[in-house]
């Protein structure tokens, strides 16, 4: 079933005409980093594609404003959360207090970009890809006590994390083979945890904070290559417990 989400109401007695009309023009980006602004020309690129495929399921959203929460499903294969190729018409949520679950179940799944803003209060973000050939691309450009989980069940799974500020915890949970994780974290007070269980893993961590941060890997499968680096005013923790047939893991921490 052919599902999109592109934040205009139409009503049904004119189906049949808006379906004929241009693409709407997306509403005005926030200010986000230059490499995840949105533009409207790729949204329109972006509503073709889906109209053409009958499997491709896009939600476009920006949203700014305190305490909400954002539930977001999608079945069948190409699911898309935001348009582009990692720099176009990021999903974009600024405000305090957020709560976010997306929940994507099928192929090539893809989380492209989502860009979030909170400085005070508690928000969390969850994402569920059950499927193969996942990515997710997450940049917390200034987030305060934020919480993150990832969880990804499927072959080829991807994840690029990228948070800014005080007190963040992401927790990523992988089962499946081909999984490549990519997380930097700045500021103070952070936590890391990944469980992952499966084959050809890659997983880069980096924290650099002002307080003591800790990072927790637990790998059961095959591949490895880890590169954790930790540099921080306080002590630095990494807990590392990995069962691997490949090397090699290279830890550095730095405080002072």
């Amino acid at each position: 079933m052919k599902k999109i989400i592109i934040a205009v109401a139409i009503a049904s007695a004119f189906a049949q005409t808006a379906w004929s009309q241009t693409a709407p023009t997306a509403p005005t980006a926030t200010v986000v980093p230059a490499v995840i602004q949105a533009t409207d020309q790729n949204f329109a690129a972006g509503v073709t594609t889906a109209l053409s495929n009958p499997t491709t399921n896009i939600v476009y959203l920006q949203q700014s404003g305190s305490t909400p929460t954002v539930s977001i499903t999608q079945d069948g294969n190409s699911n898309k959360i935001g348009y582009g190729n990692g720099t176009a018409n990021p999903v974009v949520l600024s405000g305090d207090n957020q709560t976010l679950n997306i929940i994507q179940s099928g192929n090539l799944n893809s989380v492209n970009t989502l860009a979030l803003t909170t400085t005070s209060g508690n928000s969390t973000v969850s994402l569920l890809q059950n499927g193969n050939s996942n990515s997710a691309s997450v940049t917390c450009v200034t987030c305060n006590a934020f919480q993150a989980n990832w969880q990804f069940t499927g072959n080829s799974n991807s994840l690029n994390f990228q948070g800014n500020g005080s007190n963040l915890t992401s927790e990523t949970s992988v089962s499946g083979n081909g999984n490549a994780i990519t997380s930097l974290m700045t500021g103070n007070g952070h936590q890391q945890l990944v469980d992952v269980s499966g084959n050809n893993n890659t997983i880069n961590l980096t924290q650099t904070s002002a307080t003591a941060s800790s990072i927790n890997l637990a790998q059961n499968g095959t591949g490895t290559t880890f590169n954790i680096s930790q540099t921080g005013t306080y002590s630095n923790v990494a807990n590392v417990q990995a069962t691997a047939n490949g090397g090699s893991f290279n830890i550095t921490q730095h405080s002072h």
